[in-house]
């Protein structure tokens, strides 16, 4: 069955995705990370940086550029490079 395969296809055809929801951000297909701390998390994207500030955070899932970082988030910013 090719559903699943062109379903999958669909969802992640894009360089990067960032889904932010209330206490976790889920990230994928990014370059580096560039600081962890629990309260700053940094990462490198081909033409910007992604900074999330809040308290707690963390790193709950991490596989090949992807993560799942939780805590409590009070900010999110891009900063085009």
């Amino acid at each position: 069955m090719h559903m699943k395969e062109n379903l999958i296809n669909f969802l992640y055809d894009k360089s990067y995705f960032i889904n932010i929801y209330e206490e976790y951000i889920h990230v994928f297909n990014y370059i580096e990370l560039i600081s962890l701390s629990s309260k700053k998390i940094e990462l490198k994207f081909t033409q910007f940086r992604l900074v999330i500030d809040g308290n707690n955070l963390f790193i709950n899932k991490m596989c090949a550029n992807e993560l799942l970082i939780k805590g409590q988030i009070t900010k999110v910013g891009f900063f085009y490079e």
